[in-house]
């Protein structure tokens, strides 16, 4: 007890009566003493300092005793309280060979992972300097991994029970979805009574079997529209399946020589249920703008998916909801509220961007506003058009940041011929304006939905061939041809040349009858003609771009060459691959004057070539699509090349 109170005083004594006290008889007696008393002087300090070494080796060895029982008995504490929380550490070398591992990774890897290289162990290629965090799976645990290159030290946890309490989670979540047969009310018109009712039975008996088969069930709530009910884990069956029985449905709703389509969506991650059916909604909008016949599922930060989409949506003779947009258009045209009207066509606006910015110019006009339309960039046929037009008439024409500098809350926005605010030349188009302001007039069908304006200012309809069609049934049906001149039916009409390939695709009753309403307001089909002939110039072009066309893979043509071709150039060359008959699809690839992209045109004969160009990262219609990229031209075509063949049965995945 002692010698613990007082270590220090023990430690001062053992020094003296060890060392200094036989070092100073062993001087004394050399020096003082005889011979023999030397001699036997030397013969104690030997002694005494083989006793002392005999002393500290007992004492080291003691030391060390303890040393070894503290830290075997601490490396088991820590063993155990780390071990049974499933967390094992593994020590390695700078070359990543392992020296030690706990107990716990001894237990679930085995003795013989000592020695092993850390890569070899965890299945990675590449180590780097920096430390890493993944997941690894072994025996069926999972487990969560972090390595210290700094400390040399891998720390793992088994995650395993948590990641199945996750996934089991995930799989039970709440799944809404929207069912729509797409246009019931022409459907309606069109068949009997008996033939609509075996319509609504074929779809409810299939209904009826999925909810035998699988956790799902349904409600109609609406003329043609069924809301259902089911989970993530079913979900993922019906994604796993390509949603087969989508086309069951189909398959049992032929009638007559009408191909009814359906549209579907799907919402899930949010735990909001009101949330969760507005986005069900939604998704199932998206799938009609789409062109309908499809399947959209959409969840929070992830891109939508889509699947289906093997024809496009019979085109609905109802002028309901275009009437509805040409109210409001009209009635904000004649809103004291409103002074001035800023139209947006696309960038690199083509003939109809042109003829649907300029129909609705003729709009704003007539009703005493100031109108303006931002577009700069041409394609080379609209670009000579351009050049035809009076000084007056060009000065109509404002850049990016003329527009910027007009821009108020008494401004109305209208966009046509596209829905994406990123593909307009203005950056910040909608700064200061109301979002009750902003309007959208567009054809294509869509990747997302627009959230910057409100859902009724929105007009996408992807049956129409032009968004100059959707002008002209506007200015008819707000009862406005008066203020509409020859000129400006001609800039319509070339917009629905133009999209239509001279009436060869995308037309219906409604794109004739726009036409014979142009011609009535002074548009001559001649003038149209004659405006998307080519020149020697282009026709050179085009025979330069398709020099070394090429089948992808049944019926799917490509050309492509590394040379500048304005984006009307690309699209004749794809409208020229598909002239010969058996082709289904066409795709052409070159570069856009003084720039660095790429740009693909794709047209389609009853073949969807919208997702191909969605692979890419470009959108479009479901016969005529494009993509731009700043990628080099070989790898950018590629890439095309692999969602050409990747694509099957129209389905597309994002």
């Amino acid at each position: 007890m002692w010698i613990k109170k007082h270590r220090k005083t023990y430690l001062i004594i053992e020094i003296v009566f060890l060392f200094l006290l036989p070092t100073i008889l062993f001087f004394v007696g050399i020096f003082k003493l005889d011979k023999v008393g030397q001699i036997i002087v030397s013969v104690l300090y030997t002694l005494a300092i083989i006793g002392m070494a005999i002393f500290l080796l007992v004492r080291l060895s003691n030391y060390l005793k303890n040393s070894a029982v503290a830290k075997n008995t601490l490396n088991y504490f820590i063993q155990s309280e780390i071990g049974q929380y499933n967390v094992g550490f593994i020590s390695f070398l700078n070359n990543g060979k392992i020296i030690l591992t706990s107990n716990f990774i001894e237990s679930r890897f085995g003795k013989k992972i000592i020695g092993e290289n850390i890569a070899n162990v965890f299945n990675v290629k590449e180590w780097t300097i920096n430390n890493q965090d993944f997941k690894f799976s072994k025996d069926n645990f999972e487990y969560e991994v972090h390595v210290s290159f700094d400390k040399n030290l891998v720390v793992i946890k088994d995650i395993t029970t948590q990641t199945n309490l996750l996934n089991d989670y995930k799989r039970q979540r709440i799944v809404f979805g929207e069912l729509s047969v797409d246009n019931i009310n022409l459907y309606q018109v069109l068949l009997s009574q008996e033939e609509v009712f075996k319509l609504y039975a074929g779809v409810i008996n299939v209904l009826d079997d999925l909810a035998k088969k699988y956790n799902l069930i349904y409600r109609q709530y609406e003329n043609g529209r069924f809301f259902l009910i089911s989970n993530q884990e079913t979900l993922e069956i019906f994604e796993k399946d390509n949603f087969s029985f989508f086309s069951n449905i189909k398959n049992k709703l032929f009638v007559k020589d009408v191909s009814v389509t359906l549209s579907a969506g799907f919402a899930y991650g949010i735990y909001k249920h009101e949330t969760l059916d507005q986005m069900a909604k939604e998704a199932l909008l998206q799938s009609q703008t789409r062109g309908g016949d499809q399947i959209t599922i959409i969840t929070k930060n992830e891109k939508p998916r889509y699947y289906g989409s093997s024809s496009e949506i019979d085109v609905n003779l109802s002028r309901t909801n275009v009437n509805f947009i040409a109210k409001q258009l009209d009635k904000k045209l004649k809103s004291k509220q409103i002074e001035k009207v800023i139209i947006y066509g696309h960038k690199n606006a083509d003939l109809d961007a042109l003829g649907s910015t300029m129909g609705i110019y003729a709009l704003a006009k007539g009703h005493d506003k100031q109108p303006f339309i931002q577009n700069e960039t041409f394609d080379e046929t609209t670009s000579r058009l351009i050049k035809n037009l009076t000084k007056e008439q060009q000065e109509i024409f404002i850049s990016p940041k003329e527009a910027q500098m007009i821009q108020d809350e008494k401004t109305l926005v209208v966009i046509c011929d596209t829905a994406d605010e990123n593909r307009i030349e203005n950056p910040v188009p909608f700064k200061n304006i109301k979002k009750e302001n902003i309007i959208v007039i567009d054809h294509h069908r869509i990747g997302k939905n627009p959230d910057f304006a409100f859902r009724e200012n929105l007009y996408i309809d992807s049956s129409a061939s032009s968004a100059s069609e959707i002008v002209t049934e506007i200015i008819s049906l707000s009862n406005n041809k008066d203020l509409i001149n020859e000129e400006v039916a001609q800039f319509l009409l070339n917009g629905i040349y133009l999209d239509t390939n001279t009436f060869q695709k995308q037309t219906s009753a409604k794109t004739f009858a726009a036409s014979s309403l142009l011609q009535e307001w002074g548009a001559k089909i001649i003038k149209s003609v004659n405006i998307l002939k080519m020149d020697e110039g282009i026709y050179l072009k085009v025979k330069e771009l398709l020099a070394n066309i090429q089948e992808v893979k049944p019926g799917y043509y490509m050309a492509y060459k590394d040379i500048e071709a304005s984006t009307d150039i690309i699209s004749i060359a794809a409208d020229e691959i598909l002239r010969v008959n058996g082709r289904k699809a066409a795709f052409v690839v070159a570069k856009l004057p003084g720039t660095k992209l790429c740009k693909m045109s794709a047209r389609g004969i009853n073949t969807n070539v919208q997702i191909i160009a969605e692979y890419v990262g470009g959108g479009g219609h479901f016969g005529a699509a494009a993509a731009e990229s700043n990628e080099d031209i070989e790898l950018f075509v590629d890439n095309i090349k692999q969602a050409i063949v990747s694509v099957k049965d129209e389905s597309y995945i994002n």
